[in-house]
């Protein structure tokens, strides 16, 4: 161990940018790796499902570019985890092709390990036979079914899989799904810094600009580890970190900010201290790690739920938005009895209608029941098993929501004002979380295969 390693997170996801002056700066720095995060499950099951991207190519061609350019020019190695944003085969491969794709263009010359995080059913019925997969939260029992149903899983790996990659020479290492800390704790932990401070100070980074004010999320965060604290600063010179903007960081996406869950153990910083060093950098002790008895992973999986339909209208009548709530429901038995003609049953579809400006984020939660707003904007959804059926409910829903009568009605045609045409938006397949589980495992490496490639 050397008395200090530094690090760069050049964003909190590949693909939202970053600042280039901020990277340049970076750059400046006697940096050891240059690391970043590329994906999320918080966009929801559908990315995964159909194995994309949520950020555009071209974005995710942007930002690689230059953090190849700065890691080949420093000659320190580059990590990217949770390639394509769920990790998932598909999604790495887009990224591979990406970084493929730049070093055709500019020459580049350099040993790339690509590991995947896509776990097989036959591997998930065994562990779930020997009881190895158990729930994380609140969900039901993983099932033989559950995981028969499964159309795309994959697991988390910790800082094992990036090690081994870096032990065999890899200069890049693109990785599927990770935890976010495992990108940035794989090589501290290899040269022998104190786990409590490499997972808290990974913890910390993995959204890089987030800790740093202003607010932009554009910057790029430097991390700085010493033998018995670390320090975080912005790259960009005119950005700062507080005690505040560090210290709630622990909170991100973690019900304690004092005990943060990783693979092989528990970051805890209960006796953490947060230290303004200078006007721009805080300083951070005090951090330990309570090892497990044990190595698990999340597991990540989604199926197949049907096919979507949206329609998006807005209405300023006060006398619809007076009973909104029963108008909807008696549009709802309208569509069920035309729909009945078309040979469509009520089990075959789900129509769910959202009323913004009234209940539409919190639904029957809403606080607010004595405001009555002047407009509202009225979001429906259908929810079937293939495209057709989505698509004649949701004609049917539209043509009620949109000449139904009501009490007090004055108007003799449409009751609603629609943005768009066409009218009702087919979304394609849609996909929902069935694996959201722990899976215990002996080899921190077997469900991620290593692959070398020379470019």
């Amino acid at each position: 161990m050397n008395d200090s390693l530094s690090m760069m997170a050049t964003t909190g996801l590949l693909g939202y940018g970053f600042g280039e002056e901020a990277f340049r700066h970076g750059l400046e720095m006697d940096l050891d790796f240059i690391a970043a995060d590329a994906g999320s499950m918080d966009p929801g099951p559908h990315y995964l499902g159909a194995g994309v991207p949520f950020v555009s190519r071209k974005a995710i061609k942007r930002d690689i570019g230059l953090m190849l350019e700065g890691a080949l020019d420093k000659d320190v190695p580059m990590l990217i985890g949770s390639a394509g944003g769920g990790g998932s085969a598909p999604q790495v491969a887009l990224v591979r092709e990406v970084i493929e794709e730049i070093a055709a263009e500019r020459g580049y010359h350099f040993r790339m390990a690509v590991i995947h995080a896509d776990q097989s059913k036959d591997y998930l019925h065994e562990k779930l036979r020997r009881g190895k997969i158990e729930p994380l939260g609140p969900i039901e029992d993983a099932t033989p079914r559950t995981i028969d149903e499964t159309h795309r899983v994959v697991a988390m790996m910790g800082v094992e899989p990036f090690q081994q990659a870096l032990r065999n020479g890899a200069q890049v290492v693109l990785a599927g799904r990770a935890t976010d800390a495992s990108i940035y704790s794989a090589i501290p932990l290899m040269r022998g810094y104190d786990p409590g401070l490499v997972w808290h100070l990974s913890k910390i980074i993995e959204c890089a600009g987030a800790v740093a004010v202003p607010k932009s999320g554009q910057d790029c965060m430097i991390g700085i580890l010493k033998p018995d604290h670390f320090l975080v600063v912005p790259a960009h010179p005119d950005s700062r970190c507080t005690r505040m903007s560090v210290a709630a960081h622990t909170l991100y996406e973690n019900p304690s900010p004092y005990h943060l869950e990783e693979p092989d153990g528990t970051v805890v910083t209960v006796d953490s201290t947060y230290e303004q060093a200078d006007e721009r950098t805080v300083k951070v002790a005090g951090s330990r790690f309570e090892r497990s008895n044990r190595y698990t992973v999340k597991l990540e999986g989604v199926r197949r739920a049907g096919y979507r339909t949206v329609f998006i209208a807005g209405a300023r009548d006060p006398g619809l938005i007076a009973i909104i709530d029963d108008y909807i429901d008696l549009c709802s038995e309208r569509v069920r009895q035309q729909v009945a003609a078309l040979d469509i049953g009520e089990d075959q579809y789900k129509l769910n209608v959202h009323v913004y400006g009234k209940s539409g984020t919190m639904a029957s939660r809403e606080p607010v029941q004595d405001a009555t707003p002047h407009e509202i904007g009225i979001l429906a959804e259908v929810l079937a098993d293939d495209e057709e059926t989505s698509k004649a409910v949701m004609a049917k829903a539209r043509l009620a929501l949109l000449h139904s009568d009501f009490p007090g009605r004055k108007c003799i045609s449409g009751n609603l004002a629609i943005p768009f045409s066409p009218s009702d938006i087919p979304v394609g397949q849609t996909y929902e979380f069935n694996l959201w589980h722990i899976m215990e495992i002996d080899d921190p490496l077997e469900p991620f295969p290593i692959e070398m490639v020379d470019l």
